[in-house]
């Protein structure tokens, strides 16, 4: 079993799970597949430059695209811009161009790159009218903007965000009914690009303050289970306003069960069930054309991997500075792609007095840590648990402090959260297990068990929980039977998995049945063949099956995947030359 591996991946989904930033609701892979553009202006995959007029505008060319395979966007910025500036002509330089300018979040240079793009290139590609409509909304000239949002020949994702701008632009004219129509015609008949619309509509009949009507489309959307996190804040702040104080809770517990957690929506929550007096929020123009783009592309993100959403965050920002909401989702786009420096500066910039300030230091500390700015990230964790922070950014903090193997520290985070839990009458098996193996860790195997038990009785189904008791137990020859039972239950939740088939494999080397064990390490060596300790097994079970040679071979392997670990390459290559000194346990515990 990859005991830290293990830890790793399931810290990580608790980290998301229980700390994310606020989202759509999940509408499955539907979603995705309906904002997968036919165009291709916004992603990397555009034709070839028609022709490329000089030596040093190829070299450019060429620069730039190295760069964008390399994850420097702002080098690719530069360099397409510089090509799409003298020739403004080709359609594929203009969209490289405006997509990495976006990317690198220098909205300015997107801008003039999409200024002097000619009008058949505008015509043809969504993303710089985009980016001039969202500019000509912020500066305030709104007539500008219908001239840029025609949708004949843009896909679905820009259908929606194009028809939403007109139809800001619309309501900063003062044109609240074309806008309101507008809204729905952008999102055509699909039920799921309607919902997103829905709220829209709403946000904009609460700015337009035609509360009864907004009434109306949120009580629809709650009743379907619908709302966005910006409509959700919304609605409770009207109820509450009208003196609905339990129904807005209602409204806003809702969202947190059913959707996740959010920082706006778990502060507005504290603050109404505090008595306070909270003012309803009626957008303007920008803000709303803000929210009509972030909202889709969080929902996108939600169910990408890659960096495309951070193109639209950024033009959300130009919009609307203050959605920090964008700003965090943005900074995360930015850590998971490797570019953890430019999302340090991004957390930086939320401010104290936002809901997402919170959530933020959390996302800064694992930045810095990713940045290999251990110090300071240890420094950062140590100083906001000092602060005693609320539970889900503790559990983050608990997190990173495992990750910097500060495990008393971490230990004492969990532990925390945990009896917090516990004083409610609540449970999660994520932290029980999180918290067990720090105890095994940390040389206590009583409390650990207790914790890995406690998570099985949670979860019963879990794999790596019944994979790791299970190897826990095999592997200091306690519940022998019992343990290789629940490896097996976990290989058949997940029979695809290297760790667990190296497990049940390891099992039945200290069992004694070597010839069992063989064949499946040799198994979850295919699966993975890269992780040491399934190599290392590998090579105890052909030594005690008189394989020597090839024993030595993948013990030489393991050590080539080891790197740093000089314990465990010090333990193997004392085996080279002696064997194993692991014997196999009995079955009469």
């Amino acid at each position: 079993m990859i005991k830290k591996r293990h830890l790793s991946a399931v810290l990580t989904a608790a980290s998301v799970f229980l700390a994310g930033c606020s989202s759509m609701p999940d509408y499955g892979l539907a979603l995705s597949e309906r904002f997968q553009s036919s165009e291709t202006a916004a992603t990397e995959k555009v034709a070839e430059p028609e022709a490329v007029a000089s030596t040093n505008e190829f070299s450019d060319f060429l620069i730039a695209r190295y760069a964008s395979l390399t994850n420097d966007p702002q080098q690719a910025a530069q360099r397409y811009a510089g090509v799409a500036l003298s020739d403004t002509g080709d359609t594929s330089i203009t969209e490289r161009a405006v997509f990495s300018a976006l990317l690198a979040n220098d909205f300015d240079l997107a801008l003039s790159v999409s200024k002097s793009a000619d009008e058949t290139v505008l015509g043809q590609s969504s993303l710089p009218r985009l980016t001039l409509a969202a500019h000509a909304i912020s500066s305030g000239d709104y007539d500008s903007v219908p001239a840029l949002t025609t949708r004949e020949r843009s896909g679905p994702f820009y259908a929606l965000v194009l028809g939403s701008l007109e139809a800001w632009a619309l309501f900063g004219k003062g044109d609240v009914g074309p806008a309101e129509l507008t809204l729905l015609d952008a999102a055509g008949e699909d039920p799921y690009l309607r919902d997103i619309m829905l709220n829209s509509l709403a946000l904009m009949e609460i700015a337009a303050s035609q509360d009864v009507q907004a009434l109306e489309t949120l009580g629809v959307l709650e009743e379907n289970l619908a709302l966005t996190a910006a409509a959700a804040e919304s609605y409770a702040r009207l109820l509450a306003s009208r003196g609905e104080e339990a129904h807005a809770i209602n409204v806003l517990s809702v969202y947190l069960e059913q959707v996740g957690y959010s920082p706006a929506i778990e502060d507005t929550l504290n603050r109404i069930a505090a008595g306070e007096d909270l003012p309803v929020k009626r957008l303007s123009a920008a803000e709303g054309a803000a929210l009509s783009i972030y909202v889709p592309a969080a929902a996108l993100a939600a169910q990408s991997t890659d960096d495309l959403p951070g193109v639209y965050y950024s033009i959300a920002l130009e919009l609307d500075p203050q959605l920090h909401a964008a700003r965090a989702l943005f900074a995360d786009a930015l850590d998971r792609s490797g570019r953890s420096g430019d999302a340090i500066d991004m957390l930086r910039a939320i401010p104290d007095a936002s809901p997402y300030h919170v959530t933020a230091i959390g996302q800064l500390a694992w930045a810095l840590h990713r940045a290999g700015n251990d110090e300071e990230a240890l420094s950062l964790a140590i100083e906001t648990l000092s602060e005693d922070p609320e539970r889900d950014l503790k559990i983050q903090i608990a997190d990173l402090l495992t990750s910097l193997e500060a495990d008393e520290e971490a230990l004492t985070a969990f532990t925390e959260v945990i009896s917090g839990d516990e004083a409610l009458g609540v449970g999660d098996w994520r932290l029980y297990y999180a918290r067990g193996t720090l105890n095994e860790r940390l040389g206590n195997w009583p409390d650990a068990e207790t914790d890995f038990l406690t998570a099985k009785a949670l979860n019963p189904s879990s794999p790596e929980v019944l994979n790791h008791l299970g190897y826990s137990w095999v592997d200091r020859g306690l519940h022998l039977e019992r343990g290789m039972d629940l490896i097996r239950q976990a290989l058949s939740l997940r029979p695809n998995s290297g760790a667990i088939t190296d497990s049940l494999g390891w099992g039945y080397y200290k069992l004694g049945d070597f010839d069992q064990a063989v064949y499946y390490l040799e198994l979850a060596a295919e699966i993975e063949p890269d992780l040491a300790e399934i190599i290392d097994h590998l090579g105890d079970a052909y030594w005690m099956t008189g394989r020597r040679t090839e024993a030595r071979f993948q013990w030489e392997k393991a050590l080539t995947l080891l790197n740093d670990d000089e314990q465990e390459i010090r333990k193997i290559e004392r085996k080279m030359l002696t064997g194993p000194e692991t014997q196999a346990a009995s079955r009469d515990n």
